[in-house]
């Protein structure tokens, strides 16, 4: 038995691109970002993840390129997409700009307990996480998990938490009444127990937790752009902040200054950027270009 927050797909799939960037390209208009040739495939029963990457020794690049990586997630989130993301995502040793890993949404839930482990898996990782289609119920717990965190609006919904008898792949095979259910109602209790333990960790407001709790499972209440970063789905983490503001600082151009201004230009990359999410580079370039307020 495991705890589902929401109606999910059957199947699941990511798809991880490496793409190699200058980490000091002056300018962006400028700039090339291959995409490599090199690839690996594996799949894992519905899931299936396909591998990208680059080539080394590229004559466009300089020797100190380093690797953007690019996930994204669509379907259920279930254990078994967890146990592929652990295979996938390391913690990375370098943080290039616009960021290392980058991870786009569409997912409309899945199992809540495996959407916090990978929530905290992503932020363990330093991800930058978008939604690109739909991010509802369990899916909320992953865009949390970001140190970067954006959507457009309308893009989020919410509802409570629900239980039912599930796959490891995130296929339902019966809902269970909590009212009636002795173990199901501690299941239940349980999780919204380690929800609002989780938001906390990630510095998401209590008033997410609250808002979910006021919508029934069987509908799914959108959250408008002002709800979106009212709740901290749409942010940066604290220390994270902090970090990227001194690093843009010592930079020489058109990049952020001071806190304000970085996350000003960071809440706009879910509209401005969201157009290219199909293409890895066209997105990597604009979300630079954002950075740079060059619009």
């Amino acid at each position: 038995m495991r705890l589902i927050s929401s109606l999910s797909a059957i199947t699941a799939s990511i798809a991880v691109i490496l793409l190699s960037v200058s980490a000091h390209a002056a300018d962006i208009a400028s700039e090339t970002i291959p995409v490599a040739t090199n690839k690996v495939k594996s799949s894992v029963t519905s899931n299936t993840l396909t591998l990208t990457e680059s080539t080394k020794g590229n004559d466009q690049l300089s020797h100190n390129s380093q690797q953007v990586k690019i996930v994204q997630i669509k379907g259920a989130i279930s254990r078994k997409l967890l146990a592929i993301l652990r295979h996938t995502i390391t913690q990375s040793e370098s943080d290039p700009i616009p960021a290392g890993l980058i991870i786009f949404l569409d997912s409309k839930g899945g199992d809540g307990m495996a959407a916090i482990d990978i929530g905290r898996l992503l932020r363990k990782a330093n991800a930058h996480v978008f939604v690109t289609g739909e991010c509802s119920s369990a899916c909320i717990l992953v865009l949390a998990g970001g140190v970067v965190r954006g959507a457009p609006t309308f893009s989020v919904g919410i509802h409570q938490a629900r239980v039912t008898l599930s796959s490891d792949t995130g296929v339902i095979k019966k809902e269970v009444d909590a009212s009636e259910d002795p173990v199901a109602k501690a299941l239940l209790q349980k999780f919204d127990q380690s929800a609002k333990i989780y938001f906390s960790e990630m510095e998401i407001p209590p008033d997410l937790f609250a808002a979910m709790q006021l919508h029934p499972t069987k509908g799914v209440y959108r959250l408008s752009s002002q709800e979106i970063s009212a709740y901290g789905l749409n942010g940066i983490e604290e220390s994270y902040l902090k970090q990227r503001t001194q690093l843009y600082a010592q930079r020489p151009g058109r990049w952020p200054k001071d806190e304000d201004e970085l996350t000003r230009r960071t809440a706009k990359v879910s509209t401005e950027c969201m157009p290219h999410d199909a293409n890895p580079v066209e997105f990597t370039k604009c979300y630079r270009r954002v950075l740079q307020d060059i619009y």
